[in-house]
């Protein structure tokens, strides 16, 4: 192994026999050994179109500038130094690049095949550009880091990118990969952006940290789950144009691009897509605003999630068909935390009539999976008579058919009517219709003389009774609505 421990030193390695203001640049020169920088203080180190036999170590050196350039060597290796600008280019495919425990202010990989970087402290820029192979991130804190392009080769030569343990002051950003997999594991950053990003394999995040923004944007992955999960964003999420790979939506129209959230708390989300996509919350919850969901976008809610707001955008729901219309829009299926979820965004605007509404269609859903009888009971009775306490002209309508069926009733038996006298007497129907509005509304006229058999009077006080129960709620209702 070749030592170098001063800057004399390395330059008699190369045709270059002097040293320039502490600098150094090799240029087209062969080693024929493993070459090892050991303790070596420069302004700047070039390395360019060179060969190593063997491995390129830089250990315990403090260099301003390092740039290593079109070298060929079996590994690259930086352990416990302080560089301020390290830049590799165009390393040899089977080259390993290796960064550990050191300080730098700027870091960049520039075509490069798989790589390592562990307990680093980047000041400024961490940049690796045209991937050709792996790349692992680990307990590394960083202002930005910034990961663009690779080369590929087909699917093996596609690279996968693991990052965990990572801290970054400014922003994270991946863009226009084609990548094997990408896995975020306990990364803590203020905005995290994934743009044209191609993944073979389901996207994994976990204990994500986001203190302002999380951006998708063309997206594009298997049709198995992509999750974050067990994460927090404190800012908006935003979701644009999730897509499917090419072989997953061949296998079938209807395949769905799916982004699932998992015991994730987030202040806002939108999303929109052209093709189908759903956006799905597990144990999840939005502390702002749901934002509607455009094009062929759907959100899914299961019970344990939980919806701060929604946004409305001007829309208007007249009856339950515009409500279950524009549910069916924005959920893959209109369950009780998605009405429940609505019904807030609509108590949060003062949209009381919008709001009973919901409530109603709410209630008559929750009693559809009850057992037969009891469904039928509930739905028919608490629903369809009595309106679940919030619609008035349910209770209304079944006064006016009581009173209109006791009039008729009261006319066809004759109990009002003077002997002699048919059907087609007005003055008696009109007697047996007051007769009916006034057991109904309680108004106390009594009954005639005709009418004081025991089952007269039964019937009298069976009518008051209901008439009492349905003007009371509907007097109750209507006054419920004028004080709100």
């Amino acid at each position: 192994m070749g030592v170098v421990r001063t800057l004399e030193d390395l330059a008699r390695i190369g045709r270059q026999r002097t040293v320039n203001d502490r600098s150094v640049h090799l240029h087209q020169d062969e080693v024929t050994a493993d070459l090892l920088l050991d303790t070596v203080s420069a302004d700047r180190i070039s390395l360019d179109s060179m060969s190593i036999d063997g491995t390129l170590t830089v250990r315990s050196c403090h260099i301003d500038e390092l740039i290593v350039d079109h070298v060929e060597a079996d590994a690259f290796f930086v352990v416990n130094s302080r560089i301020a600008r390290l830049t590799i280019r165009s390393a040899s495919l089977g080259c390993e690049i290796t960064v550990i425990d050191s300080s730098l202010e700027f870091l960049a990989l520039h075509s490069c095949g798989p790589a390592r970087l562990e307990r680093l402290r980047v000041e400024e820029l961490l940049q690796l550009n045209a991937l050709r192979g792996p790349v692992r991130i680990s307990n590394t804190r960083v202002s930005s880091l910034a990961v663009r392009s690779q080369s590929t080769g087909g699917r093996l030569g596609r690279p996968r990118v693991v990052v965990r343990g990572l801290r970054a002051r400014e922003d994270v950003r991946f863009d226009d990969l084609w990548l094997s997999a990408l896995q975020l594991d306990d990364v803590e950053t203020p905005e995290l952006t994934l743009q044209r990003v191609r993944l073979d394999e389901p996207l994994q995040v976990n204990e994500l940290r986001c203190t302002e923004t999380l951006r998708v944007n063309g997206l594009v992955i298997p049709a198995e789950d992509s999750t974050i999960a067990n994460s927090t964003v404190r800012g908006p999420v935003e979701v644009r144009n999730l897509g499917l790979c090419d072989s997953a939506g061949a296998a079938g129209a209807e395949a769905t691009a799916r982004l699932s959230l998992h015991n994730t708390t987030l202040v806002s989300l939108a999303s929109g897509s052209e093709g189908l996509s759903v956006i799905s919350l597990y144990g999840s919850s939005v502390t702002g605003t749901l934002g509607l969901p455009t094009g062929s976008s759907r959100y899914s809610l299961d019970d344990s999630s939980s919806i701060g707001d929604m946004e409305l955008a001007g829309q208007v729901f007249r009856d339950g068909g515009q409500i279950l219309s524009f549910l069916e829009r924005s959920f893959t299926e209109v369950t009780a935390v998605a009405m429940e979820s609505v019904r807030i965004a609509l108590a949060r605007r003062n949209r009381n009539r919008e709001v009973d509404e919901l409530y109603y269609l709410a209630r008559q859903r929750e009693a559809a999976a009850l057992p037969g009888l009891r469904r039928t009971v509930v739905r028919g009775v608490l629903g369809g008579v009595l309106g679940w306490g919030v619609r008035a002209r349910n209770p209304a309508r079944v006064l006016v058919v009581g009173v209109f069926l006791t009039g008729v009733i009261l006319h066809l038996t004759g109990a009002l009517r003077q002997p002699g006298s048919g059907l087609t007497d007005v003055t008696a129907a009109g007697k047996a219709f007051v007769m009916a509005l006034a057991l109904w509304l309680n108004v106390g006229t009594g009954m005639p003389s005709e009418l004081k058999s025991a089952g007269w009077s039964a019937l009298a006080v069976s009518l008051t009774v209901a008439g009492m129960l349905f003007t009371t709620l509907i007097v109750g209702i209507v006054i419920r609505k004028l004080v709100r």
